[in-house]
């Protein structure tokens, strides 16, 4: 991932449901309702809850995660971080997170 700008705007994210995750040897990738994916080729990490203090980096290829247990919800936050992360809070309340390394 190419660090995300200062400005960006996450608006399209909110709302959308995550459909689908496909795992190949050396990407991620998540599709979201209404054609909008993301493919993931770097370090992510995914929280089942924001509260939850240690989360785990993940990095491509993944052989095991539980991230899974993220489909069929809604986007309910989405942003960008003073260190180019992409952030996703769902519904409920599972944070997902794309790195730039």
């Amino acid at each position: 991932m190419y660090k995300l700008p200062g400005d960006f705007d996450g608006k399209f994210f909110i709302g959308r449901i995550l459909e689908q995750i496909c795992f190949n040897k050396n990407q991620i990738c998540l599709h979201l309702d209404n054609d909008v994916s993301i493919i993931i080729e770097s370090s992510f990490s995914y929280q089942r809850l924001v509260t939850e203090k240690d989360c785990k980096l993940i990095d491509v290829p993944v052989y095991e995660s539980d991230i899974m247990t993220l489909l069929g919800a809604k986007v309910l936050k989405a942003f960008g971080d003073k260190e180019g992360t992409l952030n996703l809070i769902f519904e409920n309340g599972h944070v997902f997170k794309c790195y730039d390394t």
